[in-house]
């Protein structure tokens, strides 16, 4: 029976240690690709190449889901979302800002226009050009033939 038991304890173990095996030589290899493109992703942001490196990351997320790199990659994204939504607010404020400025200029134009056009017309008088006299011809003496 001691036989036995130890048999059962030494496959048990065995058991184990090849399933970790099996896990680090299915896991390791995805851990290390996932780093190398989460690194890649990470310079192409810094060097202002957001949309490839948004890219990048979402491939992380998609092929190696259970890996550090792909809860960093999702952290990235959320980061790179929220700057970029930062940015169009801040662009919407300043065009609203514009918009309002523009509209006050629109109105005081169009203030100018209705006081120009309820104004009463004014006598427009155009003096002509002082007329020379026609210049005389001279008188040409005809001989009379007799």
């Amino acid at each position: 029976m001691r036989v036995r038991s130890v048999i059962i304890v030494t496959a048990i173990a065995s058991s184990i240690l090849g399933a970790v095996a099996v896990y680090l030589v299915l896991s390791v290899p995805n851990d290390l690709s996932a780093d190398a493109m989460l690194k890649q992703a990470r310079q192409n942001i810094s060097a202002g190449r957001n949309a490839k490196g948004r890219d990048s990351l979402m491939r992380i997320v998609q092929q190696y889901p259970r890996t550090d790199a792909a809860a960093a990659a999702t952290v990235a994204l959320v980061k790179i979302a929220e700057e970029e939504r930062e940015k169009l607010d801040q662009q919407l404020e300043e065009l609203r800002k514009e918009a309002a400025d523009q509209k006050k200029q629109i109105d005081a134009l169009s203030q100018q226009v209705t006081q120009i056009a309820s104004a009463p017309p004014r006598p427009v008088v155009v003096q002509a050009p002082a007329r020379k006299a026609p210049a005389k011809k001279p008188a040409v003496s005809r001989r009379r033939r007799r």
